[in-house]
């Protein structure tokens, strides 16, 4: 139950790092972003083996922050992607 709780937090705290990184283009946090696109891709495999909406969401997800962190995404994207792991958090938060 903890590891759910704590596993909401990075979600949060991924969607907030990510949406700050491409809002105000801050280009010395790539590397980290990059980092944080490659967490979510490793959770997003992890929990596939359950076969939720959620893995696959996360996969996806991981995939756009990475490629943010090379290339300038458009802005629905980013909020998309931000929305989602937010909303995602705080419901593993509440759970």
């Amino acid at each position: 139950m903890l590891s759910i709780k704590i596993l909401g937090l990075l979600d949060i705290f991924v969607a907030v790092v990510f949406w700050i990184f491409m809002v105000f283009n801050i280009q010395s946090w790539s590397g980290f972003v990059l980092l944080l696109g490659l967490f979510l891709l490793v959770k997003g495999i992890v929990f596939i083996t359950q076969l939720s909406l959620a893995s696959i969401l996360d996969i996806i997800s991981s995939i756009a922050i990475i490629t943010a962190s090379s290339f300038e995404l458009p802005v629905i994207v980013v909020v998309i992607v931000s929305l989602f792991l937010l909303q995602k958090g705080i419901f593993s938060l509440l759970s």
